[in-house]
């Protein structure tokens, strides 16, 4: 059974200076559905509980979602609280995918980076992908912003040094360069998504340790993706190949990250060609991902979709954002969402529908956003 309700865009007599508050209603909804049906809030990790006992617990993608939603919520006054305390658990609970790290205090990075898996006893563990490793720094930067934790910047600075330890030296290659997709040498894909969310954590760190040398790896990954893999029409493809065959999906958080990489340097070097070029990017994507394009990208990738676009729309403000965020944020709330759980149906990760959603209304609410 799915929820329906009054939506966040309004109707009847609902005044527009009530939506942020409809908005946060929500949010606090999803944080807690989320945390009654699926944080292990004693390990720091999230999981449905199995029916014999114990947890089934999340990959590591969903947990850097989930880690970016609470980051988002403890921006908002009444889940605050809440939310803080939860990251101060994940930053702990992270160290169960990795086979060497401290599990006390945070901050840690094993060799290589975390695995896709909880590691034994927990579970098997599972490859290293740069991109999920990337999205775990900048979750942990943004708890930094948000609560001054020193372990989540020291966290998030070993995961730009275990990413970039990714960037490919092979001169055979087309567009030579790049993150590879997983360490492993058998791997040849460079993807988008191992290497605008690497930009953007290493512009990121750079603002908060005036270390010049993150922001040169941000300018080189920005570049290299801009190089291989921006389309004619301005959005950008999911990944390139060593004979130069592209696939060119245009996924949603792909084109987030790129305008939030943008930004970010816009901010860094005050140059407004970045500026410019996030501008461009963010056209060409509000024009191409309507609403049913929308609704086939996923919660997880549209989430990260909306919180770059609206670091651009404190530069460049466009009404198009808030429109699209709240249609899409409607439809989800009304037809796709569990009354009797309180957690977003479909397909995968609960957690990766829940967590991101969560993000969405946050943002709507007035949450400052991160990369």
């Amino acid at each position: 059974m799915t929820a329906r309700g009054a939506p966040v865009s309004g109707g009847g007599d609902r005044r527009p200076d009530a939506l942020p508050d409809v908005a946060a209603g929500r949010a606090a909804a999803c944080l807690g559905a989320i945390t009654r049906r699926l944080f292990d809030a004693g390990r720091g990790l999230f999981g449905p509980r199995r029916p014999f006992g114990g947890r089934r617990y999340e990959h590591l993608w969903p947990f850097a979602n989930a880690w970016a939603a609470a980051d988002a919520l403890a921006g908002l006054p009444g889940s605050g609280r809440a939310a803080t305390e939860m990251l101060a658990a994940l930053l702990a609970g992270v160290a169960a995918y990795g086979r060497t790290t401290s599990t006390s205090g945070g901050g840690e990075v094993p060799p290589g980076g975390f695995e896709s898996q909880v590691v034994p006893p927990l579970g098997a563990g599972g490859d290293v992908f740069y991109d999920d490793n990337a999205w775990i720094g900048l979750a942990a930067l943004a708890q930094h912003e948000r609560t001054g934790e020193p372990a989540a910047l020291r966290l998030a600075a070993g995961l730009l040094e275990a990413t970039t330890a990714g960037w490919s030296t092979e001169r055979r290659w087309a567009h030579p360069g790049g993150i590879r997709w997983k360490p492993s040498p058998a791997t040849t894909s460079r993807n988008t998504c191992a290497n605008a969310p690497v930009a953007e954590l290493a512009v990121g760190l750079h603002r908060h340790t005036g270390n010049p040398a993150p922001l040169e790896w941000g300018h080189r990954l920005y570049g290299w993706v801009r190089a291989a893999l921006l389309r004619p029409d301005g959005l950008y493809a999911d990944r390139i190949a060593p004979d130069g065959r592209v696939e060119p999906t245009p996924w949603s958080y792909n084109q987030g990250t790129m305008i939030g990489a943008g930004v970010l340097l816009y901010e860094a070097t005050g140059d407004p060609a970045f500026l410019e070029q996030s501008t461009a990017t963010a056209e060409a994507a509000l024009g191409w991902f309507d609403g049913p394009a929308l609704l086939g990208q996923g919660p997880a990738f549209n989430a990260i979709y909306f919180r770059n676009l609206w670091l651009l729309d404190r530069h460049r403000p466009d009404q198009r954002i808030v429109r699209s965020a709240t249609a899409y944020a409607d439809e989800m709330w009304r037809h796709h969402r569990s009354l009797r759980t309180g957690l977003f149906t479909g397909a995968g990760s609960v957690l990766n529908r829940s967590a991101p959603m969560a993000a969405v209304f946050a943002l709507l609410a007035g949450a400052p956003p991160s990369p």
